[in-house]
């Protein structure tokens, strides 16, 4: 019994020694007490000297319980250290996300980035389709008196722009040139960067209507002005004239926008947000309408166009170098040098007899008289000017046969097919 109860204390201080590592009062104090009650059923055990076995299996079981307890109270012990570090792991880590949330919350998010290339394309789209629209629109009017298209002008121009406008920017929030492009308007205004930048926010109606009045009926006000200004001859009042200072202000107004219109395009070189002054104004930003899009680029159209612009080139580099009126008149010799032969071996066969020579040279004469008032037959003129006559006696103007005898030192007669060597002044009194 006495080796039982060694056991056992060696046991409860083993048990005290793990509950001091562990720094727990509490747990230390339970286990004490327990073991302390076990100790004096013990001694009183000893000093009554009761040596029966009931006595014996009671402090057996009075041991047993005892370790249970100790282990009992060892195991909740261990729980209750593994749930406080879990908690204080779990707090510090959630410390460190709520630190990085506030720190990415912080960070400004990228700013969208759109391919400038795209914007000035979109843009020159837009003017082909209202050049188009006009060129069409304007066959309306041909048979109208050419004055009614240039006094109405502004007005066309106008009613074009204002059909564009509702079917594409106010009824779709785009152009057809964005479209093309895969670009919309964006309300840059109502935008919020820290929902990322894809995010698209729609136009307003005041935006749409505002764009509509400044880009068309600001423009047909400002034409309208101008036309009237200079038709009154505004400039030439004097200076103390109200509608001098209009014109004054006039000019100052549209020189400020100019200016304001290149500080525009230099800042959008820069940074690439807004192609215009209006859209900058009004907060409409250009973005893609659907981002995961590719952009697929087609060379065929540039292809063909280098390759036409490069034969247009070599066209005009070498057209200096081609005397076209020799190579007309050579054509024009061989072409009909066939249907000539036959009259002139016919000529030429009539003419070996003496007594016809004298009456061909007064029908010739006859003829270059009434020639005189004929057409010439390099220039069609009628009648000819300056009339000069050639080795075959046909007429001719004075500037256009030098001119081609100078271009051509083997020029023919568009006649008769006879090689011009000289020419001489015309006058009736000739034989």
């Amino acid at each position: 019994m006495t080796e039982n109860v060694t056991i056992n204390n060696n046991n409860t201080n083993n048990t005290n020694n793990n509950i001091n590592t562990n720094n727990n009062n509490t747990i230390t104090n339970t286990v004490n007490n327990n073991i302390n009650n076990v100790n004096s059923n013990i001694n009183n055990n000893n000093n009554n000297g009761s040596s029966n076995n009931n006595n014996n299996i009671n402090n057996k079981e009075k041991i047993a319980l005892s370790n249970s307890n100790v282990s009992r109270v060892e195991s909740s012990s261990s729980v209750s250290y593994e749930h406080s570090d879990w908690n204080k792991v779990y707090n510090s880590e959630r410390e460190k996300l709520l630190n990085i949330n506030k720190e990415i919350q912080s960070i400004k998010r990228p700013s969208t980035t759109i391919v400038r290339v795209s914007q000035l394309d979109s843009a020159r789209l837009d003017e082909e389709i209202l050049d188009l629209l006009r060129s069409q629109f304007m066959k309306i009017f041909s048979f109208f008196k050419p004055n009614f298209i240039q006094r109405f002008q502004p007005e066309i121009n106008a009613i074009l722009k204002s059909i564009i406008f509702k079917l594409s920017i106010f009824n779709l929030g785009t152009t057809y040139g964005n479209q093309l492009q895969n670009l919309t308007f964006r309300n840059e205004k109502a935008f919020d960067p820290n929902r990322g930048s894809d995010q698209l926010t729609k136009l307003t109606l005041r935006q749409k209507w505002l764009s509509g009045l400044i880009n068309i009926g600001g423009e047909w006000l400002w034409t309208r002005l101008n036309r009237y200004s200079i038709k009154e001859g505004w400039s030439e009042r004097p200076s103390t004239d109200f509608r001098k200072r209009l014109w004054n202000l006039m000019n100052f107004l549209e020189s400020s926008y100019k200016a304001l219109s290149i500080l525009n395009f230099l800042a959008f070189l820069y940074d690439g947000k807004y192609v215009t002054l209006v859209n900058r104004v009004l907060h409409m930003r250009l973005v893609y309408a659907h981002p995961t899009l590719s952009r697929n680029i087609s060379f065929e159209y540039m292809n063909r166009l280098l390759v036409w612009h490069g034969f247009t080139e070599f066209i005009l580099f070498i057209m200096p170098l081609i005397n076209i009126d020799r190579i007309k008149s050579f054509l024009y010799r061989v072409l009909i040098k066939n249907s000539f032969g036959s009259n002139t071996s016919s000529s030429s066969a009539s003419s070996s007899s003496s007594s016809l020579q004298q009456l061909q040279k007064q029908q010739l004469l006859i003829q270059q008289q009434q020639m005189v008032l004929s057409k010439c037959p390099i220039c069609m003129n009628d009648p000819i000017s300056i009339p000069y006559t050639s080795d075959c006696g046909h007429l001719f103007c004075y500037y256009c046969i030098k001119t081609s005898c100078m271009i051509d030192s083997s020029f023919t007669c568009p006649r008769c097919n006879t090689l011009i060597s000289n020419i001489k002044r015309f006058s009736i009194t000739n034989n």
